[in-house]
């Protein structure tokens, strides 16, 4: 089965829901940066080549990026940041929004702003192989912007000028800042992982959350009859709490399985 790009998006207005959201991934965070500085595998050639070729070109970043930050200028926001881009256009006409076409794509115009404030998290997800640089990373930044309501506590990815510069996209290339929709790279590793956490997300936060993998929400349906059973048995608080502790662990098992698969490769490599 080949890779697969996980992409997310969802909308919370209430900060007191984002702020409880947040201190339960920041335990996430932590523990992924946990393995990346102490638990990193021997790798085989292949895999050390790799990861140099496609590393090499990315600038450093801290493996936990916690996000507080006014931000102005020349602000474009894709709209695909919304899992209904066409509905999600025609509000922001509506709205009086400058939208902006991009004469290389059919897709939807892009919706520009110029001032917004972002809160969140984004940080980097360890995985022992370390095959995906610059794609291996989860975000879950929030975009505030009160003055319209259809943009304000959207879920976004943040590129840069320096990167907007890079993408070699015309209708970039003068942004400050471009906002997308969050995505992360996999293969095979934690693929069915993402589910539970974001079926977790979706029931006990963000109602309208919605991600897809190799089709939409898949396993949500099983995990919101566990959650809502939890749920009766213990309190909508208890469950939220021992849920992600499921989360938490079974991210931590998968770890664990996956760096002695790597140590193993290298050892066969080896001879």
């Amino acid at each position: 089965m080949p890779s697969v790009a996980v992409v997310w998006k969802g909308n919370c207005h209430d900060p007191r829901t984002r702020y409880r959201l947040l201190g339960h991934l920041q335990r996430l965070a932590a523990r992924s940066d946990e393995y990346l500085r102490l638990s990193q595998p021997e790798r085989s050639r292949i895999l050390d080549m790799m990861n140099q070729q496609r590393d090499g070109t990315l600038n450093a970043r801290a493996n936990i990026e916690s996000i507080d930050q006014e931000i102005s200028g020349s602000i474009l926001v894709s709209s695909f940041v919304n899992p209904h881009p066409e509905s999600f256009v025609a509000r922001a006409r509506e709205a009086g929004v400058t939208l902006i076409e991009d004469p290389e794509a059919k897709d939807p115009p892009l919706i520009g702003i110029t001032n917004a404030r972002l809160r969140g998290l984004d940080f980097k997800l360890f995985d022992p192989r370390g095959l995906y640089p610059g794609a291996d990373r989860m975000s879950f930044v929030f975009l505030e912007c009160p003055e319209h309501p259809f943009l304000d506590g959207r879920l976004v990815e943040i590129a840069t000028s320096e990167d907007c510069a890079a993408s070699g996209a015309m209708a970039l290339r003068d942004a400050d800042f471009y906002l997308c929709a969050p995505s992360v790279h996999l293969r095979y590793y934690l693929e069915d992982w993402t589910d539970c956490l974001f079926s977790w997300i979706k029931f006990f936060f963000i109602g309208d959350f919605w991600w897809h993998r190799w089709e939409e929400m898949q396993g949500y349906a099983d995990y919101r009859q566990v959650f809502e059973d939890l749920q009766g048995d213990r309190g909508s608080e208890a469950a939220e709490e021992a849920a992600f502790d499921a989360v938490l662990g079974t991210f931590s098992q998968h770890a664990e399985h996956w760096i002695g698969e790597v140590e193993g490769w290298a050892k066969s490599e080896q001879g």
